[in-house]
Formats: C-alpha cells, sequence, structure tokens
C-alpha cells in the first residue's frame, strides 16, 4: 500500500466531520471532484470502501471508512499537538542557557554569582548541568550545554576553538589531611613537602600543571609525582589514606569533603572562567554580554 499523506488525512477527516462533500471541499479550499479523486485514490491505496454513496442528505461512511476517517482525525490531531509541544521546548530552549560544570568548577561560588545577575539576564534563565570530568563537559559542549565554566590556559582554548570570560587567576595549592603536620604550617615551601606523594592531573591539561611537573623532575626529585586522570571523590579518599597531596585550587574547596587546602611559595597559576565556543549562538552572546557589561565576572 502506497504512504498516505497527510493532506489525504485532512481530506478524509473534514469529510467525515462534514459528512458532506460540499462542505468539506469548501472547508479544504478544494473542487469538489478534487476531493472525490482523492477519496477514491484512497479507497484504491487502502484497499477499502470508504463511502458508499453521496446522497442529498451528505455522505455515507462504511465502518472501515468510519474507523480509517476516526483514526486520521486522532493522528491530525496528535501531529498539531506535537508541533505545538516542539515549538514549546525550541522556545524554552531559546531563552535557556545550560552552564556545564564539572568537579573542577566551583559550583556553590558560581551559582551564587549568577543569583545576583537573575534580573539583568532576564528573559533567559540559566540551569546548570554537571559532569564528572572536564572532558565529559567539553564533548557536551553545544550539545548538552552552551557554556562552562572551569580553570584554563591558551592550549585549551585553542585546543577546542574556545572564547573565554577570565573572571581571575588562581595559584596552585595543595589538598592534604586536615590532621596531617603541614597544615599547620601557614604558607608551604616546596622543601615541606618533600617526602610526599603529590597527585598531579595528567600531562596537557593545563600548562602550570605541566610546567610544575617538570620542575620537580628537574629540581625536586624528593617529591614522588602521581598521576591521575580526573578529579573524583575515590581520589580524594586515595589521597586521604595515603597522608599525600593533591595539586588543586583554593576556590575548589568547597569540593573536597575530607580535605584541606594550603598554599605554597611557588608563582605556577592558571586562569578560571566562563568557556563558550568562538562562533556563540544568539542567546550564547546575550548571555556573555551581560556578564561582561556586570563586571563581575
Amino acid at each position: 500500500m502506497s504512504l498516505i499523506s497527510e493532506s489525504d488525512m485532512e481530506a478524509l477527516a473534514a469529510l467525515y466531520e462534514e459528512k458532506d462533500f460540499k462542505r468539506a471541499a469548501k472547508r479544504l479550499r478544494v473542487s469538489e471532484s478534487a476531493l472525490k479523486t482523492r477519496i477514491s485514490s484512497i479507497e484504491e491505496r487502502a484497499g477499502i470502501s470508504i463511502v458508499t454513496s453521496a446522497k442529498e442528505e451528505g455522505a455515507i461512511f462504511t465502518n472501515a471508512g468510519k474507523s480509517l476517517a476516526e483514526d486520521f482525525a486522532f493522528v491530525i490531531r496528535y501531529i498539531i499537538s506535537a508541533m505545538e509541544k516542539a515549538r514549546m521546548i525550541e522556545a524554552e530552549d531559546e531563552s535557556r542557557i545550560r552552564i556545564g560544570m564539572s568537579t573542577f568548577s566551583p559550583r556553590k561560588e558560581f551559582e551564587s554569582a549568577l543569583e545576583t545577575l537573575k534580573d539583568r539576564l532576564s528573559p533567559l534563565s540559566c540551569q546548570t548541568v554537571h559532569f564528572y570530568s572536564m572532558e565529559e563537559t567539553l564533548r557536551n559542549l553545544e550539545s548538552h550545554v552552551d557554556v562552562l565554566t572551569s580553570f584554563y590556559d591558551d592550549r585549551l582554548l585553542k585546543k577546542y576553538s574556545l572564547s573565554a570570560i577570565e573572571m581571575r587567576k588562581e595559584k596552585l595549592m595543595v589538598a592534604m589531611r586536615k590532621d596531617c603536620q603541614l597544615a599547620e604550617i601557614p604558607l608551604l615551601d616546596m622543601e615541606d613537602l618533600y617526602g610526599k606523594r603529590l597527585y598531579i592531573q595528567k600531562k596537557g591539561y593545563l600548562r602550570s600543571f605541566d610546567q610544575l611537573r617538570s620542575d620537580i623532575a628537574e629540581y625536586h626529585r624528593e617529591i614522588d609525582v602521581i598521576t591521575f586522570d580526573s578529579y573524583s571523590e575515590a581520589l580524594e579518599q586515595k589521597v586521604e589514606g595515603e597522608d599525600a597531596l593533591l595539586l588543586s585550587f583554593q576556590s575548589l574547596e568547597e569540593n573536597l569533603a575530607h580535605l584541606t587546602l594550603k598554599p605554597v611559595l611557588w608563582n605556577y597559576s592558571s586562569s578560571f572562567g566562563i568557556l563558550y565556543k568562538k562562533e556563540p549562538k544568539s542567546k550564547v552572546a546575550s548571555f556573555i554580554s551581560v556578564l561582561k557589561e556586570s563586571g563581575k565576572m
């Protein structure tokens, strides 16, 4: 059987509701002969008889024709409803900014900053979307998130064709057990880390991490560097259990349940901010414009 088109369904549904070829044809803005030809075509393709006669009192439907017409009318209503729903979703999506965050994002601080800008962002609304790792957040940029917050450097921006609003630069710090002996020292020196394991994220993520790793290998071999892929609670518990150290940033302390952060006398730092595609969608461009004008980010 050949496929039935939407216009076929509309024609049969209109005839069934009007019960008259003349009225149905007028409603559809076609001639009666054109409508009759279409109904005959539907009968031929469906292999059933739809209308038994077209007397003065109107079109008389067979039981099969009645069933088919009622189903067509239902399908048409469903299609209209589906299209309206899709338009509503699109309109909602156009006014919502999805902000990607990972365990490498200071969530509370950023959400608090957005709250202060709620009125200025209207009619845009913000929704935070949380991911396990920064890599996962980057993979979902544009498909599931519109912008993201993270620490970054020029290499990361170039690799993913991103632009950024820099909120600040942060020095690297080390996280440790709250009862660790080093926690009693207000400002650590590099030599204070000797004899300790220092967990640093894998090479190629941030230039500051790589530079510190290189300097340790050349000048401070007494520090045992351990490489890891992504931040996680399991990693934090491992660092705590080993009485080791974890490279991190001050603003990420809110994400650490078991460790405390301490500053070190060194000059390794990275930028933190909002990342987005170089050619952003209009809603993202509006969002970025508000953030820049506010001066808070």
